[in-house]
């Protein structure tokens, strides 16, 4: 019996949970993709803009992405993840600093590395005219997406929902 009960806990903790990807949405913003939230092992984590990086438990009036894409709970790094809880939110969206923003927070729990950033097509000109030039590391929602989209166990999304496209670079011969 004893081990019977061995071998079930060894199947138990080998199995892999999934992790969920929320994204959502906002007709009032141009780009199809605004915020990302991270769902695992019974909290949802996120870069609130009052609260900072947070992780709250699951529940049923826990808010859904217009497009939800699981993953495998493998892919998280629980370290890199803890450390954005407690950090102040940054509306500079700034990689290295000891703040966070949504996309920074589940990028560092994925372990996604930074790219140049282009702020081109998103509500933030408006407001910041002179961040059309900046191209400073970090990630966006879009980013998160399409990382998910290539190690997606399941893809659901909301009528109506919007998906940021794959642009394709043509270089010149």
């Amino acid at each position: 019996m004893k081990s019977f009960i061995l071998i079930l806990i060894s199947i138990i903790s080998v199995q892999s949970q999934a992790a969920i990807l929320n994204f959502f949405s906002n007709p009032r913003v141009p780009q199809p993709i605004f915020h990302v939230t991270l769902e695992y092992k019974g909290f949802v984590y996120e870069a609130d803009t009052h609260d900072g990086g947070r992780g709250l438990p699951l529940t049923a009036q826990t808010p859904k992405g217009d497009i939800r894409i699981e993953i495998s709970d493998d892919l998280i790094n629980e370290q890199a993840l803890a450390a954005q809880m407690g950090l102040p939110f940054d509306y500079n969206f700034v990689w290295d600093n000891q703040k966070t923003y949504c996309s920074k927070l589940v990028g560092k729990a994925l372990d996604i590395q930074p790219t140049p950033m282009d702020f081109s097509g998103t509500h933030y000109v408006k407001y910041y005219p002179n961040w059309i030039n900046r191209h400073d590391l970090g990630l966006s929602p879009d980013q998160i997406y399409f990382f998910a989209m290539d190690h997606a166990l399941r893809v659901s999304r909301k009528a109506g929902s919007r998906a940021p496209e794959r642009t394709t670079v043509v270089v010149p011969n």
